[in-house]
């Protein structure tokens, strides 16, 4: 592999957007896989905590969260020398005329979603990652979904990220070089389907506001003694 030639390639335009799709998209796989890691809450709370120290407990996973912050550091820095790139060379009045052209919501909101999941992230790994674990993650987890403000918190960051994948995972492939007339609807229809998927995180912390589950162990309490 030749060093010289990724320096050159990434110091390029198409290089810098090719940094920032491939990184998006491992992220947008991590986000399904921590998705699914999530509707373990609903198998209950030994499931749960299970999954948790099995993770926690392999040696391998120090080493992942750092390719992950890695990969995430790298997404906000591209993505960051990109949208400057774009002011400094956009023509006068674009911003006036950025909702033309076929433009999205997710499209022409792409750097005010990505700065309301950053600062989503930092709240989020300030009260899961970085704090006390002696109550157990299923307590820790379930105890923060009933708190209003959280879930409130929550709620918003999920919205964010659904909006900011809409146009960011086909925007992806698109920069990639996977774009045919063939594929890319079902590139346009995949991108939707995974965006529409992360609203699972809201549904999940509104479960827990509402009671559900405390409401669903006591009818299965009540019918038991029948």
């Amino acid at each position: 592999m030749n060093i010289n030639f990724i320096k050159r390639f990434v110091f390029t335009s198409i290089g810098r957007k090719a940094v920032m799709a491939a990184t998006g998209l491992m992220l947008g796989g991590f986000m399904l896989f921590h998705l699914a890691e999530n509707l373990l809450l609903f198998k209950g709370e030994a499931a749960y905590n299970t999954w948790v120290d099995l993770l926690l407990s392999n040696p391998a996973i120090p080493l992942l969260e750092l390719g992950l912050a890695a990969v995430f550091l790298t997404h906000i820095f591209f993505g960051a020398w990109v949208q400057i790139e774009d002011w400094l060379n956009a023509p006068r009045g674009y911003e006036a005329r950025k909702w033309q052209g076929g433009r999205t919501i997710g499209s022409a909101t792409m750097l005010y979603t990505a700065i309301l999941i950053l600062a989503y992230l930092i709240y989020h790994m300030l009260t899961f990652r970085f704090v006390d674990h002696s109550m157990g993650f299923y307590q820790m987890v379930t105890s923060a979904f009933r708190n209003g403000l959280f879930t409130a918190i929550y709620i918003g960051g999920a919205v964010a990220l659904v909006i900011h994948l809409t146009h960011g995972l086909q925007s992806a492939f698109q920069t990639l070089g996977v774009n045919h007339p063939k594929y890319t609807p079902f590139i346009k229809t995949g991108g939707w389907v995974v965006a529409l998927l992360m609203v699972g995180f809201a549904m999940i912390s509104l479960y827990y506001l509402l009671e559900l589950d405390l409401k669903c162990a006591d009818s299965v309490y009540q019918v038991t003694i029948q």
